[in-house]
């Protein structure tokens, strides 16, 4: 079996991008190994390959005004606790920039008594700390008095309705049902959240290393990502407001 020329056919006839070919040759090696392993093949040669470089993209994030709207959004039955709770979580992802994994395993336990602040188990089972805003904090008040009156001997911070912890599938339902509600072509999902809460925060002129905290990252260059991003506004900022720059 050729694999060089295998994925060269790859890229040029069914034009699969680089982290799909990685998947493939991360595949065969592992195939590979397996027939090694029982005697089968005398090599591997999928580990003659190296794996393409994988280009980072540009992280998408809500704008200003579309961020507003999604917070404020009110819909017909903002009165129930499901609503209540659905509320308390945009904030909170919009206010900490928190991966969807970390807001469902949140423990109450892990929340400060003021509820500012939140002890997270991230990537790696790194441990860091995560603070919520005014808004987040009213907003999870609210949801906590149903919560913990409902089913206060359950762990996580945020529940379904039978009192059971929200699956990370669960949370994306409720964004996507959002968004319908509110008419929106866009898409709505956690990690945009998490990538305006980081983008927000550098073009206030937060220090990178410590967004770089806040977010979790364990390389400073994931969180340099979001100052493209920024850079982008400026720009975009500059050829509006510029006399010489409108035309």
């Amino acid at each position: 079996m050729d694999i060089r020329s295998y994925f060269a056919y790859l890229a040029k006839k069914h034009e699969i991008d680089r982290r799909s070919q990685s998947r493939k040759l991360s595949s065969l090696r592992t195939f590979y190994k397996v027939l090694l392993r029982e005697d089968l093949v005398k090599s591997n040669p999928a580990t003659q390959l190296s794996f393409p470089k994988v280009r980072k993209e540009v992280p998408k994030n809500f704008r200003i005004n579309e961020t507003e709207e999604i917070l404020e959004f009110e819909s017909e039955n903002a009165s129930e606790v499901s609503e209540i709770r659905d509320r308390a979580m945009i904030e909170v992802l919009y206010s900490s920039g928190l991966r969807v994994f970390e807001l469902v395993n949140a423990k109450l336990n892990s929340l400060s008594k003021d509820l500012t602040v939140l002890k997270v188990l991230g990537k790696g089972r790194k441990e860091r700390f995560v603070y919520f805003g005014k808004e987040a904090v009213s907003s999870l008040q609210k949801y906590l008095e149903y919560r913990n009156v409902s089913f206060p001997d359950a762990e996580e911070i945020f529940l379904n309705q039978r009192g059971k912890k929200l699956t990370t599938r669960g949370v994306r339902y409720i964004l996507n049902e959002r968004r319908k509600k509110m008419g929106w072509e866009k898409t709505i999902t956690p990690h945009k959240f998490r990538h305006t809460f980081a983008t927000d925060l550098l073009d206030a002129g937060a220090e990178i290393r410590a967004v770089q905290e806040l977010l979790g990252h364990s390389s400073l260059s994931t969180t340099q990502i979001y100052l493209s991003v920024s850079k982008e506004k400026i720009k975009e900022v500059y050829r509006k407001a510029h006399p010489h720059a409108r035309k």
